[in-house]
């Protein structure tokens, strides 16, 4: 079964909160923990793994927090799934550097490879905006 972590869910629910926010306002981890139930130090990791991607940006000081990097358009499902579980493989084979007792007679690397390459392209070509979820 293909699932996305609850790192990555708390990880898409930030963004979607950081993408609902006025222009320019800071939103902090305690504020977006409490609105979706979120263990606080779990999110705080979670962002800090997207500061580094530069998805998000952090701001320092009294008054600081996190906002997005970048427009919500232009970031990807996929490269927000990377930014925290690092990168996307739906099998252990097609790591860079893995090993397996199989490699030399094992064919599943050929047939999933095309799949995982269907699947990073259909990932990179959903944003964040899709998920953004607008009050009517």
């Amino acid at each position: 079964m293909f699932k996305l972590s609850k790192k990555t869910e708390y990880g898409i629910l930030a963004l979607q909160h950081m993408a609902t926010m006025d222009d320019g306002r800071i939103t902090t981890v305690k504020e977006i923990a409490e609105a979706y139930n979120i263990p606080n130090p779990l999110l705080a990791k979670i962002c800090q793994q997207l500061a580094k991607s530069e998805i998000i940006k952090s701001v320092q000081g009294s008054r600081g927090g996190y906002a997005l990097g970048r427009d919500a358009r232009e970031i990807s499902l996929a490269a927000v799934m990377e930014a925290i579980e690092g990168p996307i493989h739906i099998v252990d084979c097609n790591f860079e550097h893995h090993n397996c007792d199989r490699d030399p007679d094992c064919t599943l690397k050929t047939g999933l490879g095309t799949i995982e390459i269907q699947m990073a392209n259909f990932l990179n070509n959903i944003t964040l905006q899709d998920f953004v979820v607008t009050s009517i």
